[in-house]
Order: C-alpha cells, then sequence, then structure tokens
C-alpha cells in the first residue's frame, strides 16, 4: 500500500491588522474551517501520495477562501497573536519510535533553520509542539511537532517533501546523522544519505536548497502575497 501524507495546518487570522476570531467566518466542517479553538483556522486538504498534489490543493483553499473573505490576512508560525497555530502532518503508516525520532531530527532542523524560534519557544510553552508529540489515527498517525508552515508554496512543499522522504527512506537514521552537523548543513547534504527519492520530491529538495541559501524569513506576516493571491483583492 502506498503512502499517503495529509495535514490540517492552522492559521491566524487578521481584519484591519487586528486579530479576528475564525468563528466569525468559517465553520467547523469545511474544508476551510476550524477546530477546537474558535481563535485560529484550519485547512482540511484531504491526503495525497504526492507533496506536490497536496500542496496545490492548500492553494485552492486559500484561494477560495481568500475570494470569499478579501478582506481577511492570514498568518503562518508557532503563535500568532497569542494564540497557538500547528501544522499537523498526517502519515498512512504506523508511527515506530525510530520513525518519530526521525522526523523531530528532519523537520525539528528545518525548522532551526526557517521558523521563529522565539515563536516556537512560546507555543512549547504553552504545551504544543514538543518532540516526539504524534497521536495514533485509524490510518496511521498524526505528527503534532510542526507549527503552521504555510508561510509559502515553498515552505509548504519542502515540510510535506521531507516528512514524506523521512519515512520512505526508514532504514536511514536521521536522528544519529541530525548529531553530526549543524541544522543548515545537515539539510543541505541530506539527499546523500537518502536510498529512495520519489520522482515526486525531487521539486522539494530543490527549493529546500533554495530556502537554506536565503535569510530565515519573517513570519508576522500575510501569507498570500506569497501564493500570488493578495493582488486578486484589489
Amino acid at each position: 500500500m502506498s503512502l499517503t501524507i495529509g495535514a490540517d495546518p492552522e492559521l491566524g487570522i487578521r481584519l484591519n491588522g487586528t486579530h479576528a476570531s475564525a468563528r466569525r467566518f468559517f465553520k467547523s466542517n469545511s474544508s476551510f474551517g476550524l477546530d477546537g479553538c474558535d481563535s485560529t483556522a484550519e485547512l482540511r486538504p484531504g491526503y495525497s501520495e504526492s507533496p506536490l498534489d497536496l500542496t496545490a490543493k492548500i492553494r485552492l483553499i486559500l484561494e477560495s477562501g481568500h475570494q470569499k473573505y478579501p478582506e481577511l490576512e492570514f498568518i503562518s508560525g508557532h503563535m500568532v497573536d497569542g494564540y497557538s497555530v500547528g501544522g499537523h502532518i498526517h502519515m498512512s503508516t504506523t508511527p515506530k519510535d525510530e520513525l518519530i525520532a526521525n522526523l523531530d531530527a528532519v523537520l525539528g532542523a528545518f525548522s532551526d533553520c526557517l521558523d521563529d524560534l522565539e515563536q516556537r519557544e512560546k507555543r512549547r510553552e504553552c504545551g504544543y509542539g514538543k518532540k516526539g508529540a504524534y497521536r495514533r489515527k485509524q490510518y496511521g498517525f498524526e505528527y503534532r511537532v510542526p507549527g503552521s508552515w504555510l508561510l509559502s508554496p515553498s515552505t509548504t512543499l519542502v515540510t510535506l517533501t521531507l516528512a514524506k522522504l523521512t519515512t520512505v527512506n526508514e532504514m536511514v537514521d536521521f536522528n544519529s546523522l541530525s548529531k553530526t552537523k549543524q541544522p543548515c548543513d545537515f539539510l543541505r547534504s541530506i539527499k546523500s544519505n537518502l536510498q529512495v527519492i520519489p520522482e515526486d520530491c525531487q521539486e522539494g529538495l530543490l527549493q529546500l536548497q533554495l530556502l537554506l541559501n536565503d535569510n530565515r524569513p519573517n513570519w508576522d506576516v500575510n501569507i498570500l502575497p506569497n501564493w500570488g493571491l493578495w493582488r486578486d483583492a484589489a
């Protein structure tokens, strides 16, 4: 059976530069909805075998939300206006201890290189996003460590690609390898340690290198321009 990847990343919402409750605009049972916390929105793109396809599904949901409420801004990261936002990833496989440790190592390194680390620490202080956090599900498991990675198509694609590559390369001890180099250097050389590279992961690996060669991004921004959507609001 092929590996599938899903997700339910969250977003903070701002109206006229001020925090707005997701409950005012979105319904719980929608692809652009909310879950648990009325203050944050949640995207439900379903699942796919391909990180590229799942990223495309996410863009369609963002586009629909923007078309419905063009006045809203959407913010990703770990903490938005005092609220924790997560980027849970769903994997259709058994959550073995070694796999969870490898995901912690690979996605943790990506977070070390790109995330707002102060935000990340605040989210962990609230009890979310600590290493090793996952929940067993009927389809496999939900990996609960990452913050919301929806800053751009690149951060989204790379996150989903790294999750897939870590899982399909189950014989590689990424946890040990990550301890031999600084996080960004570990990721720059990760391709050389992969035994299996699916075709749908090639673009994500390319985008990874581009992100690592750029400056750490500002996460406290409206994500829609990064997705090529905000100009539609004019």
